[in-house]
């Protein structure tokens, strides 16, 4: 076996951008079948990927015999049951961030891999980024020395009406919570695969656009294993995208000033020097090049189900420390 048949679940914006590319561009997978509840949409995206075949409910798909793998491209309120099914159907699953509602979704997920023989993936790309691979090696050189504090500010400006197709992340039942869960989980990936285990989480959130349900800012005060700590700041709205992350040792410090142009400046030593590492152009294409290498060869993938798991987990703590009294 030297490629995989993917099914994909949903086809909206960010399959017709990245992920739809990336499955009919990488040459170990091929795009048999989509499903979507649109007839017209559906038949679109199957004309667009050039599938095989399009389904209108995603159980169908699930059901058929032809397909590897599946990319979850759905809602994050259907990812669990989707995901445990797919499972149960013998299909390695890919699962679009945020992984689950709770952690206790997402275990049931990891479990259901784990107990039917299968992989499961989480799509948090930015663990490939060349430029988080360059942080991670000025941590592991010790080149700023001993990390002391580390500080993620990220920001998002859409407000959508509720005739958009995605005003569901405004809805707590179907997102589970806001930036925070929408692309805070991002950065917390991120901050695992940099520093490693977090060990406490304080936070606040806040909603300043009361029509909505979920919150639209939220600061995390975290602690890592080896003492440092953690700020991580994200919110919905304003006039300006942002995506930065400082992080401070004791020789010295590194910062990149938006992680999805890869600029990073690294200052030691009385000297700064700054290089530029940018990502994929596609940047779902190195994640799913990776899941489908690891199904392929029998290892783990670079984010699989457990990392994901650990990610929903620091934001349900923090969603609970903001609760607290």
């Amino acid at each position: 076996m030297n490629r995989i048949r993917w099914g994909l679940i949903g086809c909206g914006d960010i399959v017709q951008r990245c992920v739809g590319p990336a499955l009919t561009s990488i040459s170990t997978c091929e795009l048999v079948a989509i499903s979507r509840r649109d007839p017209s949409a559906l038949q679109r995206c199957v004309k667009q990927f050039g599938a095989s075949r399009g389904y209108a409910s995603w159980p169908d798909l699930l059901a058929d015999d032809s397909i590897q793998a599946v990319y979850l491209a759905s809602p994050v309120y259907l990812h669990c049951e989707q995901a445990v099914k797919a499972a149960e159907c013998g299909k390695h699953i890919l699962c679009e961030k945020p992984m689950a509602i709770d952690s206790r979704q997402s275990a049931a997920m990891v479990d259901a891999a784990s107990r039917n023989g299968v992989h499961l993936g989480i799509s948090y790309y930015r663990h490939f980024f060349p430029v988080v691979q360059r942080l991670k090696e000025i941590l592991a050189t010790g080149e700023i020395g001993d990390v002391m504090q580390v500080r993620i500010d990220a920001a998002e400006t859409p407000l959508f009406s509720k005739d958009h197709p995605r005003y569901w992340i405004f809805e707590k039942d179907k997102a589970g919570g806001g930036p925070l869960m929408d692309f805070g989980c991002h950065r917390i990936e991120v901050l695992l695969h940099l520093l490693g285990g977090i060990e406490t989480v304080k936070a606040a959130t806040g909603k300043v656009y009361a029509r909505h349900d979920v919150e639209d800012v939220a600061t995390l005060l975290l602690e890592f294993a080896n003492g440092a700590h953690g700020v991580l700041a994200v919110m919905r709205g304003g006039t300006e995208n942002r995506d930065t992350i400082t992080i401070f040792g004791t020789m010295g410090s590194v910062r990149v000033n938006t992680l999805s142009q890869g600029v990073i400046t690294v200052a030691s030593d009385g000297r700064s020097q700054t290089e530029t590492l940018p990502p994929h152009h596609n940047p779902h294409l190195p994640l799913i090049e990776d899941f489908t290498r690891s199904v392929l060869e029998g290892t783990a993938p670079g984010v699989d189900g457990r990392i994901g798991l650990r990610v929903q987990e620091i934001v349900d703590e923090a969603y609970r420390s903001a609760a607290a009294p």
